[in-house]
C-alpha cells in the first residue's frame, strides 16, 4: 500500500529536521536535504508499521501542501511562544519548505498476519 504524505523540512545551522503532520510525533533530521528525505521516508514508515503492530488506526494522509503550510505556521507561532517563555530566544530556522513524500508499507491485514505469525 502506498501513501503520500505532505512534509515539513527545515534548515537549521548545524542539520535539517522534517516532520509529518498527518502522523503526531514523527520527525527525522540529518545531516543533508537528500538525507533528510529518506530519513522522513523511513521514520514515516517505520511509525505507520508500528500503528498497523498495535492494531491501531493508521492516519491516513490528509493535509495538502497547502494545508501543512498553514498548520505549520501556527505551529510555529505556538512553538515561538513556548520557547521565548522557557529560554527567551527562538532557534534559528534558515529555510523552510514543504513536499510530499511517497511511503509503502505493507497492507494492513498483512501486517497483522505476519505479526501474529
Amino acid at each position: 500500500m502506498k501513501l503520500t504524505y505532505a512534509v515539513v523540512i527545515e534548515q537549521y545551522p548545524s542539520n535539517y529536521g522534517a516532520c509529518g503532520p498527518d502522523v503526531p510525533g514523527c520527525i527525522s533530521t540529518a545531516a543533508t536535504p537528500d538525507e533528510m528525505l529518506a530519513m522522513i521516508r523511513e521514520a514515516l514508515t517505520f511509525h505507520i508499521e508500528a500503528t498497523i503492530e498495535h492494531g491501531d488506526p493508521i492516519p491516513m494522509p490528509t493535509m495538502s501542501i497547502d494545508d501543512a503550510i498553514a498548520y505549520h505556521c501556527q505551529a510555529v507561532i505556538d512553538h515561538e511562544a513556548e520557547w521565548l517563555a522557557e529560554f527567551g530566544e527562538v532557534p534559528s530556522t534558515l529555510w523552510t519548505w514543504f513536499q510530499t513524500v511517497e511511503v509503502e508499507i505493507p497492507a494492513p491485514h498483512a501486517a497483522l498476519a505476519a505479526a501474529t505469525a
